[in-house]
């Protein structure tokens, strides 16, 4: 479709400007916060006497070299793999339990497609980015020292692969090749999340840990997101969202998706309170800044602008617009049905949405994600606008989308 040249108060949400594209999902920012970790990383190996370390690492390796030879290429492939799952699973129990004793609730734990929802549910992980990671979802109980309790939280899951890696190979002994795989795998996880680094939507540990120590502002917005997924993933309606931390969430706007995480809720809460002028001017920011979120985060936005147009404002040239612009290969594939759904309630057929929202239902059920509350949530109360419920008399809409994607989850 051909963008209009009407001026707009929301440019890309009328289709006026186009959407920023994604840009590399694994590109390295270099930001102060990763300048002061490489002087303190420098500092500190300044004073480390390498060649005493190196000298048993080259003795270690020969030996390995040796072992792999007996067992054979494709069982050391195996061991490997293996290593790397407990390696893993080490880091993220780190992150968990040290979030549990000062005072998060753990949600949900993933070690590669693996997932356990708390108390006892597990699943298998079919949403995106479930490739060699995993994550650790906490959230704060109360705000108090908030700061001082994350910062233990976040390097809790480095701190473990750190220490439970050398002393199982340790305890093992020089011999053992399993535990002195592992112990590597451990170590490589350990000192990389530890270093600021930010590739692509995510976060390293010690990125948000220089972010608490030097960056206030920042810092304080990611605590505030923090807070509110509390909500997110109690499925609580986002009209009861704390203005309070809404508002020191959108409070900074810059190139990272933290700004899209602090307006998407944003959006939905406006939405819900029927604050339309102000839930377009979030969406517009969602979508300005999108090129640093993830493709199915971004295709999410897409979505949401469809159903913007076609529930809030009516226009349903606009909504099959966004519609027809989202890839043929989508990431979520309910994501697509959403978006339909805008434009047929544009369109005033009222049975093709509830059709839509029926089969979104049903894919949210049969692929469980934290965020399963918040999810069908959403879908019930567009089904109760649609049926003129007392409680809804309005046409509103909140996303339904995964929005905690845009938030890093600890440990990734």
């Amino acid at each position: 479709m051909t963008m209009s040249t009407t001026s707009s108060a929301t440019p890309i949400l009328d289709r006026t400007e186009p959407l920023p594209r994604l840009r590399g999902t694994h590109r390295l920012r270099i930001t102060k916060a990763s300048i002061i970790g490489g002087v303190l990383a420098g500092f500190v190996l300044s004073f480390a006497n390498l060649r005493a370390f190196l000298a048993p690492v080259d003795r270690a390796l020969r030996a390995i070299v040796s072992r792999v030879e007996d067992i054979g290429v494709i069982q050391f492939a195996i061991m490997t793999t293996l290593a790397l799952f407990v390696a893993i699973a080490i880091h993220e129990a780190g992150h968990a339990i040290a979030g549990s004793l000062v005072g998060f609730k753990v949600h949900s734990i993933r070690i590669w497609r693996f997932q356990l929802e708390l108390p006892l549910t597990f699943s298998f992980y079919r949403g995106p980015s479930g490739g060699a990671g995993g994550w650790a979802i906490c959230t704060p109980g109360s705000t108090d020292a908030l700061a001082t309790r994350a910062g233990l939280m976040l390097f809790a899951g480095p701190a473990a692969n750190l220490v439970f890696g050398p002393l199982v190979s340790v305890l093992a002994g020089p011999e053992a090749l399993f535990p002195f795989v592992f112990m590597w795998w451990s170590l490589l996880l350990g000192f990389t999340n530890l270093l600021p680094l930010r590739t692509g939507p995510l976060f390293s540990d010690g990125y948000r840990i220089l972010m608490l120590l030097f960056d206030r502002r920042r810092g304080e917005r990611w605590l505030a997101l923090l807070t509110l997924s509390k909500d997110v993933l109690d499925g609580v309606s986002p009209e009861h969202f704390s203005d309070e931390f809404l508002a020191v969430a959108t409070a900074v706007k810059d190139d990272s998706s933290d700004t899209v995480s602090a307006h998407a809720l944003a959006y939905s809460a406006a939405f819900r309170r029927r604050r339309y002028d102000e839930a377009a001017e979030y969406l517009e920011a969602c979508l300005r800044y999108s090129s640093r979120t993830s493709a199915a985060f971004q295709q999410a936005l897409m979505a949401d602008a469809a159903v913007f147009q076609g529930r809030c404002r009516g226009n349903a040239e606009l909504a099959q617009a966004w519609l027809d612009n989202m890839p043929s290969k989508i990431a979520v594939a309910w994501h697509r049905l959403w978006a339909e759904a805008g434009v047929l309630q544009a369109r005033g057929d009222s049975a093709g949405v509830l059709a839509r929202l029926t089969a979104i239902e049903g894919m949210i059920r049969d692929h469980p994600t934290p965020h399963q509350k918040f999810a069908l949530g959403s879908v019930e109360r567009w089904r109760n606008d649609l049926a003129g419920s007392a409680e809804s008399q309005a046409p509103t809409v909140t996303t339904p989308r995964t929005i905690m994607e845009a938030l890093p989850p600890r440990g990734s």
